[in-house]
């Protein structure tokens, strides 16, 4: 494991301020979920038996349009870091400033001087919810979490205040990951 384990710091959801150590005190983007943004996944509760929903073309195209909105304000924030949560393999979080390259091809992760950098195309698969039943870890993993599954089979475990907090970082990521291929 590349992040060190003594850092115990958790951010609040939204923005937070940390006083350093001159007492200025410096502002920590954490993701902003939009509003409107719905879980469509298989477990949550408005899912119907099939998991499929059919759309008219022009709820597709309206759809189609939110999504294009959504992904391109979490990469203004990701572009920029923003503070998220990683679920150690003892079941501690630990608060690290994740960010994206200008080409949305490198997720870098820092805590404190300590920076790790992940090729996005070296994800395999991103799973959030009943899909991590399907990982294979000693991590303690719940519904909160979003975990990135590498092609050498590490994982890395995020875990949000809500559901649709991480529901909306796994879309968007899945997206970008995509997009890459």
């Amino acid at each position: 494991r590349d992040l060190p384990s003594d850092l115990t710091a958790l951010p609040a959801p939204g923005r937070q301020v940390l006083s350093e150590g001159n007492n200025t005190e410096k502002e920590r983007a954490t993701l902003n979920v939009p509003p409107d943004f719905s879980v469509r996944s298989l477990d949550s509760n408005s899912s119907t038996g099939s998991g499929f929903v059919s759309l008219t073309e022009e709820q597709k195209v309206r759809e189609m349009n939110k999504l294009q909105s959504m992904i391109k304000d979490f990469v203004k924030e990701v572009l920029h870091g923003v503070y998220l949560d990683v679920v150690l393999e003892d079941g501690s979080l630990m608060s690290c400033r994740c960010s994206l390259d200008n080409k949305l091809s490198l997720l870098s992760l820092q805590v404190r001087e300590t920076v790790r950098h992940i090729s996005m195309t070296d994800i395999q698969e991103i799973c959030s919810g009943k899909e991590l039943r399907n990982i294979k870890t000693t991590t303690p993993l719940d519904d909160l979490c979003a975990t990135l599954v590498m092609s050498n089979d590490q994982c890395l475990s995020f875990k949000f205040k809500d559901v649709q907090a991480r529901e909306h970082f796994a879309t968007c990521m899945k997206v970008l990951r995509l997009a890459l291929e």
